[in-house]
C-alpha cells in the first residue's frame, strides 16, 4: 500500500514537471526552439527528454521486478515462460540457419554493398540481418495466422 501512494505522488509529480515545461514550450514557439537561439532547446526540449529516460527506466526497472516475482511464486507461470523463450529460440535460430542468406551483393547491381560508414558489409552481417528480418516475417505471420485462426474458431463455434 506505500509503494502504490508513493508510485502515485511521483507519478503526479513527473507529470507536472513534464506539464510545465510543455506549457513553456508552447509559449516560447516552434522557431527558436528549431533555430536553437539562446540555448532554448536546453531549457524546453532537453528536460523533457531527461523525464522520458527516468520516466522509462522506472518503467522497466518495475516490470522486471514484478516478472522476477510473477515467475517464482507461480510455478506454471515458470513453465509458460520457458516453452515460450524456447519457441522464440527456435524461431531464431530457424531464420538464421535456414533462411538467413550470407550474401554481400546487391542483387541489383552485383557490387558489394556499402555501408554510410564506407565500409563493406561483411557476410555475418548480413546474415544477421537476413535473420531479424526473417524472424519478424514469421512471428508476424504467427500472429495474423492466429488471429485469423481465433475469429475462424470462433465464427465456427456460433
Amino acid at each position: 500500500m506505500i509503494a502504490h501512494k508513493v508510485l502515485k505522488y511521483l507519478s503526479l509529480a513527473l507529470c507536472l514537471i513534464a506539464a510545465v515545461f510543455f506549457i513553456y514550450a508552447l509559449s516560447v514557439g516552434d522557431e527558436p526552439i528549431q533555430m536553437d537561439e539562446d540555448g532554448v532547446q536546453g531549457m524546453t526540449v532537453v528536460p523533457m527528454m531527461y523525464i522520458a529516460y527516468i520516466v522509462m527506466f522506472i518503467i522497466l526497472a518495475l516490470v522486471a521486478v514484478f516478472v522476477i516475482i510473477n515467475l517464482f511464486t507461480k510455478p506454471g507461470a515458470l513453465k509458460s515462460a520457458a516453452v515460450s523463450v524456447g519457441i522464440m529460440l527456435v524461431i531464431i535460430l530457424l531464420a538464421y540457419f535456414v533462411f538467413a542468406d550470407d550474401s554481400v551483393l546487391d542483387p541489383l547491381t552485383g557490387k558489394q554493398v556499402m555501408l554510410d560508414d564506407g565500409e563493406e558489409l561483411t557476410a555475418a552481417d548480413s546474415q544477421w540481418i537476413g535473420a531479424a528480418l526473417w524472424t519478424f516475417y514469421i512471428i508476424g505471420i504467427l500472429a495474423i495466422g492466429s488471429i485469423l485462426w481465433a475469429g475462424a474458431t470462433k465464427l465456427v463455434k456460433k
